[in-house]
């Protein structure tokens, strides 16, 4: 007899509550974008790319959360590695929150991004913006055709922007969806039993 899916221990979810659920979502996101982000494609019904990208800078900052609040060997492990001392109580894990989100953005630069670009989604206006990051949907004339695009189109791209270095936002995303996978692979944090469950359950 097929059995069902355990519930989450997490109250609205919708079934997920590992860290590795919300690193999946991440790929899937990303995977999203680029591939609505191809020039093979025609016009969609909204602009994909634009939402993609709001979807996916806002999973990878969020993986903070998801990471930290996971349970408390892994925060242990976290502020180990991170080297900052926080205390295991209500006020002290909100803290050291904040002292892991501070640090990883020392470590990957990508993450900062994603950072002011989901705070910016998030919010529309920011009270205080990084005039060092910028991230714009640009528009430039393709030269060849290609799929739907012929030459003279305006083809969009997705750009950041991180003190004067500029990149294409996919491989921004791509970044710091490595940072988390290799810091998670540390960690330990992936496993077999933590695999999202099929959409159906085939009863065999």
């Amino acid at each position: 007899m097929v059995e069902q899916p355990k519930q989450s221990g997490i109250s609205n979810v919708f079934g997920m509550d590992h860290p590795q659920h919300m690193w999946t979502k991440l790929a899937w996101e990303l995977n999203g974008l680029m591939n609505s982000m191809s020039v093979w494609k025609d016009n969609e019904a909204a602009p994909e790319p634009l939402f993609h990208a709001f979807n996916t800078a806002v999973t990878a900052w969020h993986m903070t959360d998801w990471l930290w609040q996971y349970d408390c060997a892994t925060r242990k492990k976290l502020a180990t590695k991170f080297q900052f001392v926080f205390e295991c109580t209500a006020t002290g894990i909100k803290r050291g929150l904040e002292k892991f989100q501070e640090a990883v953005v020392l470590h990957c630069d990508e993450l900062k991004v994603c950072r002011e670009i989901a705070n910016g989604s998030k919010h529309m206006r920011k009270n205080k913006v990084n005039p060092n990051i910028k991230a714009q949907a640009v528009w430039a004339k393709a030269i060849d055709g290609a799929g739907f695009a012929k030459p003279g189109d305006l083809v969009m791209s997705l750009r950041v922007t991180h003190n004067d270095k500029e990149t294409d936002a996919e491989l921004a995303f791509i970044e710091a969806a490595g940072f988390w996978e290799k810091l998670m692979t540390e960690l330990n944090v992936f496993t077999k039993q933590a695999r999202l469950p099929d959409k159906i359950i085939n009863a065999g």
